[in-house]
């Protein structure tokens, strides 16, 4: 697999991006899920910090991912696919770049706003700021709630977007994002 992108395929390093931040999305998700749904104990409080980590690492690796995007080649879009879907399809990958930026950005916002200092495992500490709870983490927390939703549906209109291009325009942009083809 070659590391770089062509004029026609992603290379590993944009897949790896795409497909280990999208893993750690869904990683996310599911310790949004199990943690709110336990009662506090020790075990709950392990979540949270998995939680606070993996957002901040998925802060980080946002902007090492637009970094590599504005330092690579971006395959051209050699198919017939109409302009309006063009458009469409820039549209809804800025929107999800500004959600992967946004979405952990509160929730970290949120928490060192809140009372809560963050330990990135083990290798520093982000301090709390203010003392919590407040006002200010409630409104935090109900944007990350609302980034939350959005990122959803943002995500679900890539799929589609994704499966559009492949079984109704039958070119190769889903194709391009996949491993070893």
């Amino acid at each position: 697999m070659q590391g770089t992108n062509t004029k026609t395929k992603w290379g590993g390093v944009a897949q790896l991006f795409h497909w280990g931040m999208f893993l750690l999305i869904i990683g996310q998700y599911t310790l949004a899920y199990t943690m709110l749904s336990l009662p506090n104990s020790d075990e709950k409080f392990s979540l949270f910090a998995w939680h606070e980590q993996m957002g901040v690492t998925l802060f980080l690796l946002v902007f090492i991912r637009l970094w590599w995007r504005e330092h690579s080649n971006l395959p051209q879009n050699i198919d017939t696919a109409p302009e309006w879907t063009q458009f469409l399809s820039k549209l809804n990958i800025w929107a999800l770049y500004f959600l992967l930026f946004a979405f952990p950005l509160s929730g970290l916002l949120m928490t060192i706003l809140g009372g809560h200092s963050v330990n990135y495992f083990n290798l520093f500490t982000i301090p709390a700021l203010m003392q919590g709870p407040n006002e200010i983490a409630k409104i935090l927390l109900t944007l990350h709630i609302s980034f939350s939703y959005a990122l959803y549906g943002f995500v679900g209109l890539h799929i589609l977007g994704g499966l559009f291009h492949h079984f109704y325009l039958k070119d190769k942009v889903l194709t391009g994002m996949l491993p070893h083809n």
